[in-house]
């Protein structure tokens, strides 16, 4: 039975990608960050998709999957 778990997890995480919340974060924060300068070069549309950008990987750092991954593996970055 324990197999079974095993297969379902790697196969979950295999299909919605393996990111961890922090990573996401450092995304989300680079994201914002070149929406800032976009605004300030006078491209509000790319300034726009940038923070678009940046909403979806904060979001995506919140979700269970990433939450799990974190939990299960570790968080790798030093």
């Amino acid at each position: 039975m324990k197999k079974h778990y095993v297969i379902i997890f790697s196969v979950f995480f295999l299909l919605t990608g393996c990111a961890s919340s922090s990573e996401l974060n450092k995304k989300a924060h680079n994201n914002a960050k070149a929406g800032d300068y976009y605004e300030s070069i006078g491209q509000p549309e790319a300034a726009k998709e940038e923070r678009k950008m940046a909403r979806e990987n904060l979001q995506d750092s919140y979700r269970i999957d990433t939450l799990l991954f974190d939990i299960l593996f570790g968080n790798s970055d030093k």
